[in-house]
């Protein structure tokens, strides 16, 4: 599944604004977590999933110009 095809899911699911939200959520939380990560392999995949949630998010936000 693209990032788009996620993206319009989500919205479909949640509604625009609560769709970004989540995705923004799960973004700030992965960074955090990769903060604590003990080896630096688990650190990249914390960082990569913060980084997809991120992109998803702004694919919302950029559909439904919710902010």
């Amino acid at each position: 599944m693209t990032a788009e095809q996620i993206a319009a899911q989500a919205i479909a699911t949640y509604g625009a604004a609560e769709a970004a939200r989540i995705y923004r959520e799960a973004e700030a939380a992965h960074y955090s977590e990769a903060q604590w990560c003990d080896s630096a392999s688990d650190e990249r995949r914390k960082l990569q999933l913060a980084e997809s949630y991120g992109r998803i998010a702004a694919i919302i936000e950029q559909l439904t110009g919710e902010a």
